[in-house]
């Protein structure tokens, strides 16, 4: 079995202390077929039957969701220890959003069918998924708090601090890097702005001397300052 990182809101926790991950002894390992996904893979389509539940070993992936007239957003992402695809296979209901891996990303996938038939013959292991899954609705609805009350300024502030939480950061002194897997245009719609609102929002970052962007990657000279904003 491949293992990574476990890793609130678009972003739920699953870092190997929390207790949210699930525990060792539920880990898939023989359940399905484990392999590596090249970055901007998409996994499902929104609105197509869910036929597989996927655990993610190392990597991150993007959930969008998308109308008729072609646009889309952005609703969270999912990283290390993370389950995709489990509330439209426990439903029965098609994929209510598209998944895309951001970075090469290795996950295990496991079919519905023998998903269910151990959710349904396994108490411990049902109550485990019961409990990540109501800690994610409880983060999402958080998020969704956010977006109505609070500034895009702390909205995106949050964005870059959790991607330093779940990403291999860099450190030089009290500098901080890490690299950015979302294009900018995908920022702006995680925090639901726009392309040229976010970059009037990284410009007054920088000139704050909070953080800048260089080369695809985050760079933050003070970790602290960027959390008090």
């Amino acid at each position: 079995m491949i293992t990574g990182r476990s890793a609130s809101n678009p972003f739920p926790d699953r870092n190997p202390s929390s207790r949210d991950s699930l525990e060792p002894s539920f880990a898939f390992g023989d359940w399905g077929v484990v392999r590596s996904y090249p970055s901007r893979s998409e996994l499902f389509q929104q609105g197509t039957p869910a036929d597989d539940v996927y655990f993610i070993h190392q990597g991150m992936v993007k959930l969008v969701w998308g109308e008729a007239s072609g646009k889309q957003t952005i609703l969270g992402l999912r990283w290390d220890g993370c389950l995709i695809g489990v509330p439209a296979v426990v439903t029965g209901e098609p994929c209510p959003t598209s998944a895309v891996t951001l970075v090469p990303t290795v996950m295990e996938r496991v079919s519905a069918e023998k998903f269910l038939q151990r959710l349904q013959t396994d108490r411990d292991f049902a109550w485990e998924i019961h409990r990540i899954q109501s800690r994610e609705v409880h983060e999402q609805l958080n998020w969704l708090g956010e977006m109505a009350c609070c500034s895009a300024r702390s909205r995106l502030r949050r964005v870059f601090s959790r991607l330093t939480e779940v990403s291999k950061v860099q450190k030089n002194g009290t500098h901080s890097r890490v690299q950015l897997p979302l294009k900018q245009r995908e920022v702006a719609e995680l925090i639901a702005v726009t392309p040229e609102h976010l970059s009037r929002l990284l410009h007054e970052l920088s000139k704050d001397g909070l953080l800048h962007l260089q080369d695809g990657w985050i760079v933050i000279p003070d970790t602290q300052a960027l959390d008090s904003i």
